[in-house]
This record gives structure tokens, sequence and C-alpha cells, in this order.
């Protein structure tokens, strides 16, 4: 009998790992992680690898993951990330599980720089986050251990994260 193999795929918030057989393709290893997870609005994500020479690659569905190009360590990694994007979130995105997906892969993205949000829209969706993650806001309560801005923007203005508290 041959040997499983281990994976690793990472979510934006979870890390969950897999042994699997030579011979699974890439749709049976997505529809366990989504299964895991919970999601059901499956269609606008997919599995993210680094090939063998070091390029990001998405996972082809209907091929045996080893027989891919992904880089032979243990355990193989992926990422589960959004493949697609919606146009209008709040008509297409019904379940909290992709909302949140959703949400913390482009704060993810505008906090790395991978995806430019200008300083008043990034200051202005940092403030919602924390409305989201605090609530009506008390000074009891510090955000300044919360990536909020991108580096960027802390530099722009000169402030430290404790003077953005502040304000």
């Amino acid at each position: 009998m041959p040997r499983p193999v281990n994976v690793r795929v990472t979510t934006m918030d979870a890390e969950l790992e897999f042994a699997i057989q030579p011979n699974t393709t890439g749709k049976q290893l997505f529809d366990q992680v989504v299964k895991t997870i919970g999601l059901r609005e499956i269609w606008f994500f997919g599995l993210q690898y680094l090939d063998s020479k070091g390029y990001t690659t998405w996972l082809k569905l209907n091929k045996k993951v080893l027989s891919q190009d992904v880089r032979k360590e243990t355990p193989l990694q992926f990422k589960f990330r959004a493949k697609f994007f919606p146009e209008d979130v709040s008509e297409e995105l019904i379940q909290e599980i992709t909302q949140r997906m959703f949400f913390l892969q482009v704060k993810e993205g505008i906090l790395s720089d991978e995806i430019y949000c200008p300083p008043e829209t990034a200051v202005l969706l940092a403030s919602y986050a924390c409305q989201a993650k605090y609530n009506d806001f008390s000074s009891a309560e510090t955000i300044v251990n919360d990536r909020l801005l991108p580096q960027r923007v802390y530099d722009q203005h000169k402030l430290s994260k404790e003077q953005w508290e502040e304000r």
C-alpha cells in the first residue's frame, strides 16, 4: 500500500494538516479543506503553492496533487486563498465564513501593500476594523498591538502606533 503524503494548508486564520494518498487529486484535497472549515461558497477559492522555480501557482483540481510541480518538502505546503473576487460583496457573499476569509485576505493584502490603498482609505478601513472588533472603544482597551495600517501610512505621517491610538 502506498505511503500517505503529509500536507499543510494555511488559511487566513488557521493551519490544517492532512495525510493524502499519492493518487489524490487537487479536487479531493480542496474538498477536504472546504469541508473541514465549513465553507459552502467554494467557487471563489483555490489552493496556491510555490512551484519548484519559486513561482506562486494555483493547484489544478483535475490533476493529481503529486503530478503537479509542487515543491517536494515535508509537509507539502498550500495556501487556501480567494481566486476570484465578487463584484458585489453584499449580494454574492452569503456565508459568514466566506465573508471572513475575504476580509482577512484583503486586510492582509492592504497591510503588506500587495493591494494599494490610499492612506485616507486605509485609516477609514482601520477604524471600521476597530469598531467591528471592539465596538465602542474605551481607553481601557488597547489597539497598539493590532496590525491596522500599512507601514507606509505610519511612515508618511511620522506617528508611532501609540500616537495613532490617541487620535
